[in-house]
């Protein structure tokens, strides 16, 4: 699988595209896609995003200044009380510039809330504090089984350990982050 870096000089357009950029459905809601890139091999991923991806190809990753301007064109049109709530085809914590991506959206006057969706794999006590520091609002973490061996195969992971993940959510409901549980719900698998 390839990587590629969207940068300003691509002249990619960062609103349209499903992977990447900035996604406006609408509402007060910007999904704000800096990656598209995942850690995990879920099996009822409809992106086909992990490491055991059977179709994927490239990979995206947007340069920090360029997705930031082009979030700074797009608020002022959503008006005050804007979400943006960073998520992926995939996992972004993955995306090296996480924490300046949350400070610098934390600054743009009309954005009220910025949320994060993650599977929580890189979500170490470091990173939650980095995270907690800059105001990152709300974590929805996809906790999809408490029991460890029904949670490793819904990752797509023998080595995957829910304990840790547990770890994190913990850690997350004594910050001043809020937690958000957001399983996968698949009838008969994991009720």
């Amino acid at each position: 699988m390839s990587l590629f870096h969207i940068t300003s000089q691509s002249d990619i357009p960062l609103v349209g595209c499903l992977y990447f950029g900035v996604i406006d459905r609408g509402s007060n809601l910007l999904q704000i896609r800096p990656s598209c890139g995942c850690n995990l091999s879920c099996p009822f991923c409809s992106v086909d995003a992990g490491p055991n991806s059977r179709s994927r190809v490239t990979d995206y990753q947007v340069e920090l200044d360029y997705l930031m301007e082009a979030v700074e064109e797009i608020a002022p049109f959503k008006g005050p009380g804007v979400e943006c709530h960073i998520d992926s085809p995939g996992e972004p914590m993955l995306y090296l510039h996480i924490v300046e991506l949350v400070r610098r959206l934390k600054q743009i006057k009309e954005v009220s809330v910025v949320s994060m969706q993650s599977n929580g794999i890189l979500l170490t006590s470091k990173k939650i504090d980095e995270l907690e520091e800059v105001g990152l609002d709300r974590i929805n973490l996809s906790i999809h089984s408490l029991q460890p061996e029904k949670a490793a195969y819904l990752a797509g992971a023998p080595w995957f350990e829910i304990e840790n993940i547990k770890q994190a959510a913990r850690q997350i409901a004594e910050s001043s982050i809020d937690l958000l549980i957001a399983p996968v719900y698949i009838p008969g698998i994991n009720d």
